[in-house]
């Protein structure tokens, strides 16, 4: 879900304080939504930003004047701009950081389309208005959009005179669906998480998200074989080994009353592997080669006093095929290691 920003949904909440705000700014990081914000809106709320200081301090003079006429000590210090437009410009500097948030800054190349535009009042301009930094964000962000063909695109904006339709605020008007028809329309960030977020916070969707930054083949797969569920291989190998006779391993010849004994397990490969999301959880299967070594005992009849009962007369590697699958949630938790099929696959 890729989210637009203007810049009127921040005026007075510049650093994604209040809780409407707070949650989109949370979604990005978790990357459950995309959030653009064009280079215009960032400039225009900084503005915004510095005009309110200089209204606070235009107001703490007049108190210090008053302040000193009736004598109070305790006067308030005026807020230094210089101060505060770093806080400003370092919280911006950082939210790029987070790969799904993403500054968009406008070309010099809008310059044409823009004034032809303001000449014959089109959208967003209109006869009574002729802002340019209205034109400048919708410019940027319907190119964007359609440079990158993108989907779920929604403009956060309570710009309704200038952006969306008079019948259907959450449409765009109809003048700049010729430019894309890419955009919905939200008017308040509220709105947004009242409509979007049981979807985005559910756990399914949350797990979805997350697996889909993960490339699940079979180098994602076997060190997960190794290091969660390799007793689990070897144990079924073993017991495997208890059901089979010396003639499954020495196929030329007879062995009258004898056994197999296995020892140890190396998981050699894996392939073969496929994925399925079921709620909040992924299933994963495939096929492993895992290596035993086995001993072929055969009885010892004719033994004489303390010797043993059971002689060993061939030893072979076998490479056993086990179908599987396990399940995975979120940080990388795997469980429920099943095996559905298991067979020799090659005796050396």
């Amino acid at each position: 879900m890729n989210i637009f920003l203007d810049s009127n949904i921040l005026y007075q909440d510049y650093f994604f304080e209040n809780k409407s705000n707070r949650k989109l700014l949370e979604y990005c990081k978790e990357g459950l939504i995309n959030l653009y914000m064009a280079e215009i809106v960032k400039l225009e709320l900084r503005r915004q930003f510095m005009k309110e200081i200089e209204e606070i301090n235009t107001e703490i003079k007049r108190i210090k004047k008053d302040a000193s006429r009736l004598r109070i000590e305790n006067e308030p210090a005026i807020i230094p701009i210089d101060t505060q437009l770093k806080k400003f410009d370092d919280f911006y500097k950082k939210l790029p950081h987070n790969e799904n948030y993403q500054i968009l800054p406008y070309s010099n190349d809008f310059l044409p389309d823009i004034i032809n535009r303001a000449v014959y009042r089109k959208k967003p301009f209109t006869e009574e208005k002729s802002e340019l930094k209205d034109a400048l964000i919708w410019k940027t962000y319907y190119e964007f959009v359609e440079t990158n063909v993108m989907s779920n695109c929604i403009l956060l904006t309570n710009n309704t005179s200038d952006f969306c339709s008079k019948k259907d605020s959450s449409k765009i008007h109809s003048e700049l669906l010729a430019d894309t028809n890419r955009f919905t329309v939200i008017n308040k960030s509220f709105e947004f998480v009242k409509l979007h977020g049981p979807h985005l916070e559910s756990p399914e969707n949350k797990f979805q998200i997350y697996f889909n930054t993960i490339e699940v083949n079979e180098e994602f797969v076997m060190p997960i074989l190794i290091e969660n569920f390799k007793k689990l291989i070897e144990s079924s190998i073993h017991k495997k080994i208890d059901t089979m006779y010396p003639s499954d391993i020495l196929s030329n010849e007879y062995i009258f009353d004898g056994q197999l004994v296995g020892y140890g397990c190396e998981i050699v490969d894996c392939d073969y592997i496929e994925h399925e999301v079921i709620g909040d959880r992924a299933l994963i299967s495939g096929t492993v080669f895992a290596a035993a070594e086995v001993e072929v005992w055969q009885y010892n009849a004719a033994r004489d006093p303390g010797e043993d009962r059971y002689s060993t007369i061939a030893e072979r590697d076998v490479i056993f095929r086990i179908q599987f699958n396990f399940d995975m949630r979120m940080e990388e938790t795997y469980s429920d290691f099943e095996i559905t099929d298991i067979n020799v696959n090659s005796i050396h």
